[in-house]
């Protein structure tokens, strides 16, 4: 059976769940992500060009710290769940004004005379 493939493209804080996905190949292609495992107490941080493998079965998290693509292979690729891509348009857009918004400098308020 030939591994499959996926590549997924993580907005800074974007999380992807992997589940069940033990022999998974965790490339990062551009970025960095923050990567953990269900009864792992190490956390791990791959920057562009590390790659990892899923050792266990259970839950593995994927967190963009940085714009990143990722690229998986092995059996867990294809059920990979990346969280947000049920957004509509719409609700990107109010996340990202709201998220941009607090990037304006703060009013100063001038008593009336």
């Amino acid at each position: 059976m030939a591994d499959r493939f996926r590549r997924l493209r993580l907005a800074t804080g974007q999380l992807a769940n992997l589940d069940d996905a033990r022999g998974t190949v965790v490339r990062v292609s551009r970025g960095r992500v923050w990567l953990t495992q269900h009864g792992d107490f190490a956390d791990h941080v791959l920057d562009t060009g590390d790659a990892w493998a899923v050792e266990r079965d259970g839950r593995t998290v994927v967190a963009a710290q940085a714009d990143s693509l990722v690229d998986l292979s092995g059996p867990g690729a294809a059920n990979a769940f990346v969280a947000g891509d049920e957004l509509t348009r719409r609700d990107r857009l109010a996340n990202w004004l709201a998220a941009t918004g607090n990037l304006w400098p703060a009013r100063r308020r001038v008593p009336y005379f």
